[in-house]
């Protein structure tokens, strides 16, 4: 029987290091393994077999679990991950010990190495069933919050392990504290629960809010188009009588009758700001590349901020090494930075009445495949020193309320792509960013 005993307690540990490993999902060398299995064997097998004291040998294993691989990922998943295991054999142990106590079958050895073996098999089943979902638990957003439901649990699950093993029997008041704790227990899961299903909920109406404002922009673009081709249409149908009209005017020596016609019929037929609003969008090809440029595009000329898009060639294709996303990325984080310090000079301009002006200057271009150009210049405030070398680093930034990552980003995706270059220029009061995509270069240098 001891050697069944023993046996079993070595199963546990056995069980717990694969539970461990399992919900975690970290990868190490047998050896570790090993080392950790005799290390488990000898400091936490001794004190559970010869005392039989299981939230103390959980506790220690825990401790054991975290200092060992706390290099391997992120605290919240080592630890959150020791700690499951931990709760999982207090669980099971205290209903093993209440299933004893009531059949009166605690003094049977046989009987308890019976539900020994079965609690492990359990065990085994869901770990295998819920470890992958555990380790979302701990990765995601509120693996914060989740680790410490999981602090309550074995607090608690201890607690009540710990009554048992001063009470011979069940008792009343053994009774009640197990049956708050596993209310309290399943109060503060629902509340979990419901807080994620709440925040997913959020997330979601937030992404439906940003699908319905791009289709909002995408219907404005393609109204704009349909707008552009009745004005053009129109135009075109009225140029003859109106060249007839500034014939006859310039004919008879009246020049400046015919600058007035010119005049008035720009002002009453073509909103010059409306018709360039999307200038040249129409040559972006690639859905990705374009949806950001409308968005951004949109923003500025929603906030009465000066620009010119400009893309005289079409861009139908991105080289082949690189991912949309992260040319997304980079856009994005280029626009959100010409814009944010033109509103800036724009707001200083207004409250301070300061002859500073903004506008924003774009480009796009690509003369194959194999190439892609963007650039983007936006106006800097008179007295900001800018270095071009410091604003790279992480950290920095000339706004308030900024963390000043968007350029480190984009330096971490430049260092990404051996074909991508990305350089930035201060000069005569615009800050340059240039940004340039040639596979043709990079083919030539290799060879």
């Amino acid at each position: 029987m001891f050697l069944l005993a023993l046996c079993l307690n070595i199963f546990y540990i056995l069980v717990d290091i694969w539970s461990f490993f399992r919900i975690s999902g970290i990868k190490i060398k047998v050896g570790i393994y090993f080392y950790l299995f005799l290390l488990l064997i000898f400091v936490v097998g001794v004190i559970d077999f010869i005392w039989n004291i299981s939230f103390i040998s959980d506790a220690l294993e825990m401790i054991l679990f975290y200092l060992f691989f706390k290099k391997y990922g992120d605290i919240e998943l080592i630890l959150g991950s020791g700690i499951i295991v931990g709760i999982l054999d207090l669980i099971f142990s205290i209903i093993t010990t209440i299933i004893m106590k009531v059949t009166m079958l605690n003094s049977n050895l046989n009987v308890e190495l019976a539900f020994g073996l079965i609690t492990l098999i359990l065990m085994v089943f869901f770990v295998k069933r819920f470890g992958n979902k555990f380790k979302i638990y701990l990765s995601n957003q509120n693996k914060n919050i989740f680790l410490g439901v999981l602090i309550y649990l074995y607090v608690s699950s201890a607690g009540v392990s710990f009554l048992y093993l001063l009470d011979k029997r069940i008792t009343p008041f053994t009774l009640f504290f197990t049956i708050f704790v596993i209310v309290q227990s399943v109060f503060a899961i629902g509340v979990y629960g419901e807080m994620v299903y709440v925040q997913n909920k959020l997330l979601t109406q937030r992404k439906q809010q940003e699908i319905r404002q791009k289709q909002r922009q995408l219907e404005e673009y393609a109204d704009y188009l349909e707008k552009s081709e009745d004005d053009l249409r129109a135009f075109r149908h009225d140029y003859k009588n109106i060249l007839n009209s500034l014939k006859v005017s310039a004919q008879e020596g009246n020049v400046q009758e015919v600058i007035q016609k010119l005049d008035k019929y720009t002002e009453t037929n073509l909103n010059s700001d409306a018709l360039l609003k999307y200038k040249d969008v129409n040559h972006i090809h690639i859905k990705s590349i374009k949806s950001i440029i409308i968005s951004k595009l949109t923003e500025m000329y929603n906030l009465n901020i000066p620009y010119n898009f400009e893309c005289r060639s079409g861009v139908k294709k991105l080289p082949a090494n690189i991912d949309e996303l992260d040319l997304v990325r980079i856009l994005g984080i280029a626009f959100d930075n010409a814009i944010e310090e033109s509103k800036i000079i724009k707001d200083m301009a207004e409250k301070n009445k300061s002859p500073e002006y903004e506008e924003i200057q774009i480009m796009a271009y690509s003369d194959g495949p194999d190439n892609f150009e963007f650039e983007i210049r936006n106006r800097v405030r008179k007295d900001q020193k800018i270095s071009t070398s410091k604003i790279q680093e992480q950290g920095f930034t000339t706004k308030k309320g900024h963390q000043g990552y968007g350029l480190t980003n984009i330096r971490k995706l430049e260092e990404k792509y051996p074909d991508m270059s990305v350089s930035y220029m201060v000069q005569d009061g615009w800050f340059d960013f240039y940004m340039v995509i040639d596979m043709e270069d990079g083919d030539e240098d290799n060879g």
